[in-house]
């Protein structure tokens, strides 16, 4: 009756709460100049409160699974939780803060690394979300732009996780076409290591959606508006992978969101 390894179903319930605020105002209005501003700010939290089949507090869902490894769940929905939690291993580093492979924090002391010292870390969700969109006019000139902001999201960066294993990195003497972040790792063979708490990466990021300038011009017989507009120009992140803005917060992007230049005339007759 189905044709996947997993069914859609409502298995719980998920409280949302939080806060939004917005705010849009004329901050100059002369006879040459004219100056509109929009901000808005969410805050906002969610938490699993029930799953249905729940029979212990270790009762878990799996929600999302990383390309790499044996295909062990990388996200979860788990009551307490937010949903879509990332499960991972604790990772152990080095004198140096490099990650050493395969090398976990025994979180319940038997002393041995199984599947049971994995920890629910973070989630996809921002914390806080913002936006602020401007518009600036004189005489018959405009200008205007919008910025977006998310804190506190985080990403699985799954494309440095299947990258990692430096016996790949040479093909018939060529070097391959990998993630040159995958090389901070230095791992040798695979096994639980893509399961690290390391690859789990803050996503906050400040990207401007759009920035335009145009000219407006009034004429006896024709009149009209030319403009140029520049659409993502650019996005500021400390995210190692291409684009910190990832749906469902595993990340296997292997092309950019492109830069759009956009030239254009509008006319009346």
């Amino acid at each position: 009756t189905n044709f996947g390894p997993a069914v859609m179903s409502n298995v719980g319930t998920l409280r949302n709460q939080g806060v939004e605020f917005t705010i849009d105002a004329t901050a100059i209005q002369t006879k040459d100049w004219t100056w509109e501003i929009g901000y808005n700010v969410t805050y906002n939290q969610n938490e699993i409160t029930k799953l249905s089949n729940g029979v212990s507090d270790d009762y878990y869902v799996e929600a999302g699974y990383a390309s790499a490894g044996t295909g062990s769940p990388i996200k979860i929905h788990k009551v307490g939780y937010p949903a879509g939690s990332f499960y991972v291993y604790k990772q152990v580093y080095d004198n140096e803060g490099k990650p050493i492979q395969n090398c976990f924090v025994d979180l319940n002391g038997d002393g041995q690394i199984t599947s049971a010292d994995k920890y629910v870390f973070e989630n996809p969700a921002a914390d806080v979300t913002m936006g602020l969109t401007s518009k600036l006019m004189w005489k018959n000139w405009d200008f205007s732009f919008s910025l977006r902001a998310a804190l506190g999201n985080y990403v699985y960066n799954n494309n440095d996780a299947c990258n990692s294993n430096l016996d790949v990195y040479s093909t018939l003497g060529f070097f391959s076409n990998r993630p040159l972040s995958a090389l901070d790792t230095q791992f040798f063979g695979t096994d639980d290591s893509y399961a690290s708490d390391y690859y789990v990466q803050n996503a906050s990021f400040l990207r401007c959606d759009n920035i335009t300038l145009g000219y407006s011009f009034q004429g006896k017989v024709i009149s009209g508006r030319v403009y140029a507009t520049v659409q993502n120009p650019f996005v500021i992140t400390g995210y190692n992978g291409i684009d910190p803005e990832v749906n469902g917060g595993i990340d296997n992007n292997v092309y950019p969101r492109p830069l759009v230049s956009l030239i254009g005339v509008t006319l009346d007759f």
